[in-house]
């Protein structure tokens, strides 16, 4: 099929967006959404570049990107994600849309490539192995359905963590009574970010980004966005997003208590208050992901009842300073 590649463009959200939701139907965003975390990257710091895939009556049967990875930045480390349609695949739509944008990485001299693709499905990591992506690293997404857990297992844990002389608040409570919340929010979220498994070193991003991606990005809720703390000092958090196009899911994001503080099961104290908030909001689900190697915090959610899905694997290729491959 003949295919024209394009930058993306404004007029494109629409088509892009429903390309992306077409290609992964359980994790569907809005235009809003997708313009919102566009609107709040720092292109000055990051690089990102996005790519649409035109059929010869200039409608949209693709679409990719490269970026850099904000919390494992390095000027020659870039994250990839392709998008096209079932019925437009085996056409040579997502060949093209690889070459292009490879060809933009071996521009800016990127060392490696990072892509992510559902162990569920095999088109995708058929695609990436074939083009000399290895695994590197896997991270299981893990569900929880709220209207069956049982609490009941878990009534101690919040008395538990008050024991320690630990105070549950929310960011959104924080802010009313303390003008440095965010702030304070902030350098506990670096911390805790630092301890998350990976296999590139973990980098810290700028406030701003901060705030426009987990205070004031798409999705956010202040209300549960979710802290511990001991006085006045945070020491914990766990953060909840919403999504416009499924109003009964939630997406957990981070959870993390910084080292000093841990073993006093706040974790699981304010993992239990994520539930309690879903319930109480009307939410049916809340999703979240672990990277296999993240133990302990596995282990809270399987205890709590978080049901495996098909894992997600993150593969790598190494790109040859001089626009070679390497091996």
């Amino acid at each position: 099929m003949p295919v024209h590649l394009r930058p993306f463009e404004e007029r494109d959200y629409p088509a892009y967006v429903a390309i992306g939701n077409e290609v992964y139907p359980e994790f569907r965003n809005s235009v809003a959404e997708v313009r919102k975390a566009d609107a709040a990257w720092d292109h000055a710091r990051y690089d990102k570049r996005r790519l649409v895939a035109e059929d010869g009556t200039g409608r949209l049967v693709g679409g990719g990107v490269v970026n850099h990875m904000p919390e494992q930045f390095a000027a020659d480390r870039y994250g990839m994600e392709l998008m096209v349609p079932p019925a437009e695949r085996r056409r040579g739509v997502g060949g093209a849309l690889y070459d292009a944008l490879l060809a933009e990485l071996r521009a800016r001299g990127a060392a490696n490539l990072r892509v992510s693709v559902k162990e569920s499905m095999p088109e995708g990591l058929a695609f990436a192995t074939a083009r000399g992506f290895t695994e590197i690293q896997r991270d299981w997404e893990s569900r929880l359905d709220v209207a069956a857990f049982d609490p009941a297992p878990f009534a101690g844990a919040a008395a538990r963590a008050a024991g320690h002389g630990i105070a549950m608040t929310t960011l959104a409570a924080e802010r009313e009574r303390d003008p440095d919340a965010l702030r304070k929010a902030y350098e506990l979220h670096l911390v805790v970010n630092r301890d998350v498994p990976e296999v590139d070193p973990v980098t810290d991003v700028p406030f701003e980004h901060f705030l426009g991606h987990e205070v004031e990005g798409p999705g956010a809720l202040p209300d549960g966005y979710l802290l511990a703390k001991v006085g006045d000092r945070y020491v914990a958090e766990s953060s909840l997003f919403a999504t416009e196009e499924d109003p009964e899911i939630l997406y957990q994001g981070l959870t993390g208590v910084i080292p000093e503080y841990r073993g006093r099961g706040i974790a699981m104290a304010l993992k239990l208050l994520t539930v309690d908030y879903a319930r109480a909001n009307g939410y049916r689900e809340i999703r979240t992901w672990n990277n296999t190697r993240n133990l302990p915090m596995l282990r809270i959610n399987e205890a709590m009842g978080f049901v495996k899905q098909p894992v997600w694997i993150e593969l790598r290729k190494e790109l040859g300073r001089t626009g070679e491959e390497g091996a």
